[in-house]
């Protein structure tokens, strides 16, 4: 089910990100986040636009960058976490 990002809101294109994180438990580069997005769950906003929001994430405390051999890598952190644990405790019935 492939949403237009002009039609997903920001917070929810930062929530597929994390989630995508948190469930797999990676650390990868920018490049390979949209493409893994893209494949496992159909999104559809740009490249671009998953680096933009990995550094708000980034900002955010949310992701951390992992220089690695001059690659910058990104995790998830405890505060990612923490916050989609938040996010589906509030969402529940």
């Amino acid at each position: 089910m492939a949403q237009k990002s002009d039609t997903m809101p920001k917070p929810e294109r930062k929530a597929v990100i994390l989630n995508y994180f948190a469930e797999n438990d990676v650390i990868l580069p920018s490049g390979l986040t949209h493409t893994q997005l893209v494949e496992f769950r159909n999104v559809t906003f740009s490249e671009k636009t998953t680096k933009r929001m990995l550094y708000e994430l980034v900002e955010e405390g949310k992701m951390e960058r992992v220089d690695r051999g001059g690659w910058d890598l990104y995790r998830i952190t405890d505060t990612g976490r923490k916050s989609l644990d938040h996010t589906d405790t509030t969402s529940r019935p």
